[in-house]
């Protein structure tokens, strides 16, 4: 226990100093002006400032709704039914636990669990929760190599290649255990690790079973990986309404590039709930493309607001308890 929480601490003084860092690097020697900086990146009045706010909300609540319709979308081809209502309540709850909780897979790690307890199959639940991670990463590749073309031409070639090789190795990655030959291998591996850890050899045999159900469903698969384009492409449009009233004409395809690799960033549990490292890389990556510094800041900031706004409707429902018992609980 004393362990975990010096972890947490430490996470959280990491998100906290980044934070104050990134704010002193990206606006320095500011002092007592750092608000009216802040200030000047909106150039818009406060009604479209607010209508940026509102669609961009919005937008990431249709996102929520995707993901829990792609959910259920997988689970039903693996044979775990599960209720739209309850799937879509987790997701909420998940954007809570993936504000306050090192890294983004906190949430998913809910989402096994509150699914597990609908259907009373945590390991399967845990196959189809991998493929959907894995479909979004092949979301957030797709996004990548469609916007690499329209990169303008003086763009460093660097920047293309690193690019278009992100892209391909996350659009190819769901196609590794999909694959009859890739859970071929991981089947193999899964027996040989039974022998020496039987739970765990047990668990992620039945996981590859799930996720072999699924595979050998190539038009559920095309429907999700479309759910996956659609639940990564909103919060990349959101972000452009959060920054239509600023100060900046930063190309649409620009946003296509960096948030997939913003979003790829915050998976590593270095910070608390990516904060820090979303505003650093936003400052960086925005600025290198033309955006002033405290208007990559506000953008992100923003967008922290935006999610904040939801994870808060997340702990609500979190805080109300489930009212409806599971599907498995009444079969």
């Amino acid at each position: 226990m004393t362990r975990r929480i010096g972890l947490f601490a430490l996470r959280l003084a990491v998100a906290v100093g980044g934070l104050t860092l990134v704010i002193r690097l990206a606006i320095p020697g500011a002092g007592e002006g750092l608000l009216t900086r802040l200030r000047s990146a909106w150039v818009a009045e406060p009604i479209e400032t607010w209508s940026g706010i509102l669609v961009a909300t919005a937008l990431f609540g249709v996102s929520y709704a995707i993901g829990a319709m792609r959910f259920r979308l997988l689970l039903a081809s693996a044979g775990l039914p599960a209720r739209f209502g309850s799937l879509l309540r987790a997701y909420l709850i998940a954007s809570f636990f993936n504000l306050v909780l090192p890294g983004l897979i906190m949430g998913d790690v809910y989402r096994l669990a509150d699914a597990r307890r609908d259907t009373g199959r945590g390991a399967a639940v845990l196959g189809i929760v991998v493929l959907e991670r894995l479909l979004g990463f092949a979301a957030l590749g797709a996004m990548a190599l469609l916007a690499a073309p329209l990169l303008p031409g003086e763009t460093a070639l660097w920047v293309r290649l690193t690019v278009g090789l992100l892209g391909a190795a996350t659009l190819l990655g769901p196609f590794v255990p999909s694959s009859t030959a890739g859970r071929r291998v991981a089947t193999t591996l899964a027996n040989a690790l039974s022998r020496v850890w039987p739970r765990a050899g047990d668990t992620a045999v039945s996981a590859l079973e799930a996720i072999g159900r699924a595979a050998l469903q190539p038009a559920v698969l095309a429907r999700a990986f479309g759910l996956s384009l659609a639940n990564q492409w909103l919060p990349v449009f959101a972000v452009v309404a959060l920054a239509s009233p600023l100060d900046t004409n930063i190309a649409v395809y620009w946003y296509a590039v960096i948030i997939p690799f913003v979003t790829l960033a915050s998976l590593l549990p270095i910070s608390i709930g990516g904060t820090g490292v979303r505003e650093a890389l936003f400052v960086g990556l925005f600025g290198a493309v033309g955006m002033r510094p405290e208007v990559a800041l506000v953008l992100a900031l923003s967008t922290l607001f935006v999610a904040l706004a939801w994870g808060l409707v997340g702990l609500l429902l979190f805080t109300l308890g489930r009212r409806h018992p599971g599907i498995a609980a009444t079969v």
